[in-house]
């Protein structure tokens, strides 16, 4: 069992003392200034549009997967982006992101086209979801101390905890294997686990679930071949 102590935030892909240097280098490293600016503009432009987090309705392609799939990319880079330049409007925006994602999620079934052998909520598929956890982690874990206790407890309890337990509880065919799928969902849940100081969550991501139910005999590899599409 991994024993957690008290850490600061951020502590995932970046760190208190990471930061530092970032913010000691810049105007140093063109390539980085290049792309640091590149991801403003970009996060600027969403900035501008609002909050757009539609009810998922469409497969791999359609609107609604394209812009919950455009949200966790944005949402990162903006955490990133809050944490080098500390500008409060990047930590709005994701705040009030993460808060239409609280509202939303509690009220959604199970993903409406129903075409996978592991079917997400946000994604028609688990690892859809997986990869929004991981990236939306991030955001989360870079604006954690700009949120008040309020706020955490909400998004945890409304959003990521339910979020992690149906990829690792719902979904043990998905979450319980050693295949390249999931390492998506050890990752996404394991990172959330870290970024919340949640233990149970940290060693779920780490040694799978005990008595998941699954059929020893089912032949997962042929439940992936020939999922419904």
């Amino acid at each position: 069992m991994l024993t957690l102590t008290a850490q600061s935030h951020p502590r995932l892909t970046l760190t208190q003392k990471g930061v530092l240097v970032i913010r000691s280098e810049l105007g140093k490293v063109a390539l980085f200034d290049s792309a640091l600016s590149e991801a403003i503009n970009e996060v600027n432009a969403e900035i501008e549009l609002g909050v757009i987090v539609p009810i998922p309705k469409n497969m791999a392609v359609g609107f609604t997967h394209e812009r919950h799939k455009q949200n966790f990319f944005i949402l990162q880079k903006a955490g990133n982006i809050y944490q080098i330049t500390k500008e409060e409007k990047y930590a709005k925006y994701i705040k009030e992101s993460l808060l239409a994602y609280a509202e939303m999620y509690p009220t959604l079934p199970l993903h409406p086209t129903n075409s996978s052998y592991a079917t997400g909520k946000i994604f028609w598929q688990c690892l859809n979801d997986a990869n929004w956890l991981v990236y939306v982690s991030q955001a989360y874990n870079c604006i954690y101390d700009y949120l008040s206790p309020k706020e955490r407890y909400y998004l945890e309890t409304d959003l990521f905890k339910p979020f992690a337990d149906f990829l690792l509880i719902g979904n043990p065919k998905f979450f319980n294997h050693i295949h390249h799928n999931s390492t998506w969902a050890n990752a996404a849940v394991g990172m959330i686990g870290l970024a919340m100081n949640d233990e149970t969550l940290i060693n779920r991501s780490l040694s799978g679930i005990h008595n998941d139910g699954i059929d020893e005999n089912v032949d997962l590899f042929l439940d992936l071949l020939f999922w419904k599409v």
